[in-house]
């Protein structure tokens, strides 16, 4: 587990460095980038704004100097000569990158020091003369060093920084030096996939190491652990577990026994009250939502049954008389036996949709469902001036949802929508199926007054009401929402006022999962 964890860490510290170093990069690369844009060579300022960032000790820059086109020196930051090995390096070929060229890390000689550097060149903007002019930039590549430094690894592992030749860009923390030391690269070493593996360092001792490379320079980081200090960890980490287990095993395990078990039951009476309680105000809900919509069921009821009276009536006047027509007869009575049923189908689908029903399948055919619904609604919706319209597409599957609690949520957007339509208007329900998201979607179309912009946040949210005050409780849209969020679905909603647009009205769409 140790070894696991310290080549992860390893991967994740290559990877972090490298990062760190291309961020390095893209300062210095920024910084040249700017200079040469707003630095005109001819201000007499010229050599104080160069000097303010050579010197600024944010920035680790050595020196500036400008060289035309024919690699003539024009200018040299607080100096009147430059190394002629910064012009031989200058004249070397670079590698461009963000309209900069950059060249191989190499070494100087400042105050007796060996001080390995990075050069950059740009193209002055503004400048005069026939001969382009480069501004080059002497970054100190030391730099780098107390960047990886930060990264030392207990008593063995390192970072460092290596080109592609194996040549070290930054000195280790075991002697290396930058541009004097070399490693023997593995094809590995060059891979582009991050990883861990076991080598053998530039000292010849077995190391666990993980390297990323860092395009476009050609360079690699390495960060790496001995492999003596990792396995010593193992064992010490070996022991202490093995005296921990003895000593605390059993009665840890029978704390834990005791505590889960309590827990359990707590959290088992706590989630079947829960139920229960979710399940009176679902119930509460769908009544408070059939209330409203079997006003219309009186008309409904009387209908029939006042035909029933009638030919009721009829048939035992027919058989007072002397002349008895047994065909007019049967005919009244199989007319009153058609009423009644239709009455007792208005009476069976108001208690569909009263009662807690649960499908041993769990899915429902959504089409049937709405069509029961409007069943007991449309009566409700004619004495409204509601005109309903029902749009069903043909063969959609059914979807995966407990059939009660699907009734719930659609009865009260059924319910909501008529509300929202004191003086008539039309109440539009669709059913569309998406395959590739494999989902029902049910939209329930209005034409009312439409939910004003700054309430649609929070219409789902629990108390929540624009009603009235004492004309609602604000947790229809709340439980309808969470109850389709737990079949699996969701409730959207689109909404307009007149002062939005010139019709009115709100789409409530319910989505649901459907059958694999």
């Amino acid at each position: 587990m140790i070894k696991e964890k310290t080549a992860s860490y390893l991967m994740n510290l290559s990877k972090s460095n490298a990062e760190s170093v291309k961020q390095f990069m893209v300062e210095r690369v920024n910084d040249i980038n700017l200079l040469t844009s707003i630095l005109d060579i001819s201000d007499p300022k010229f050599e104080h704004h160069i000097n303010q960032v050579k010197n600024d000790p944010h920035r680790p820059y050595i020196d500036f100097f400008i060289l035309c086109q024919t690699q003539k020196l024009i200018s040299c930051a607080g100096k009147e000569i430059i190394d002629s090995n910064i012009l031989q390096a200058a004249s070397e070929p670079a590698l461009s990158w963000k309209d900069v060229r950059i060249q191989n890390v190499f070494k100087i000689s400042q105050d007796n020091k060996s001080i390995p550097v990075l050069m950059l060149s740009q193209k002055l903007a503004n400048q005069t003369g026939n001969h382009p002019q480069y501004l080059y930039a002497l970054v100190d590549f030391r730099s780098i060093d107390a960047l990886l430094k930060e990264n030392n690894i207990e008593d063995t592992g390192e970072v460092y920084l290596i080109n592609g030749e194996g040549w070290f860009l930054s000195s280790s923390r075991f002697g290396a030096k930058a541009l004097q030391s070399r490693i023997l690269l593995e094809d590995s070493s060059s891979n582009s996939k991050l990883s861990a593996r076991q080598a053998i360092d530039y000292r010849g001792k077995a190391v666990l190491q993980s390297s990323q490379n860092i395009p476009p320079f050609n360079w690699i980081i390495v960060a790496d652990q001995d492999m003596v200090e990792i396995l010593n960890r193992v064992k010490a980490l070996e022991k202490k577990a093995l005296i921990y287990a003895f000593l605390t095993g059993c009665g840890v395990f029978a704390l834990a026994f005791f505590i889960s078990t309590a827990i359990a039951n707590m959290l088992k009476k706590r989630y079947q009250r829960e139920k229960e309680m979710e399940f009176e105000v679902i119930q509460k809900e769908k009544l408070a939502a059939l209330g409203l919509l079997t006003s219309g069921l009186a008309h409904e009821l009387n209908t029939p049954l006042a035909n029933a009276l009638l030919y009721t009536q009829i048939a035992l006047e027919e058989l007072e008389d002397q002349d008895i027509n047994s065909d007019g007869i049967c005919n009244h009575l199989l007319t009153v036996i058609d009423e009644v049923k239709q009455g007792s189908n208005v009476i069976k689908n108001l208690l569909y949709f009263s009662r807690h029903t649960q499908s041993e399948s769990q899915t429902v055919a959504c089409n049937k469902l709405l069509i029961k619904l409007m069943e007991i609604t449309i009566p409700h919706c004619n004495s409204k001036k509601i005109h309903v319209k029902m749009e069903l597409e043909n063969d959609i599957p059914n979807v995966v949802a407990d059939a009660s609690t699907l009734q719930s949520i659609l009865t009260n957007l059924v319910a909501n929508a008529i509300e929202a339509m004191p003086d008539g208007g039309k109440l539009i329900l669709k059913t569309r199926f998406v395959p590739v998201l494999k989902m029902v979607k049910i939209e329930v179309n209005d034409t009312g007054t439409g939910i004003p912009k700054q309430d649609i946040p929070n219409i789902f949210n629990p108390f929540y009401s624009t009603k009235k005050p004492g004309k609602g409780t604000g947790l229809g849209l709340f439980i309808s929402y969470e109850m389709a969020r737990k079949l699996g679905g969701d409730l959207k909603v689109v909404s307009s006022t007149r002062n939005d647009a010139k019709q009115p009205g709100t789409i409530f769409t319910l989505e649901m999962p459907t059958e694999d």
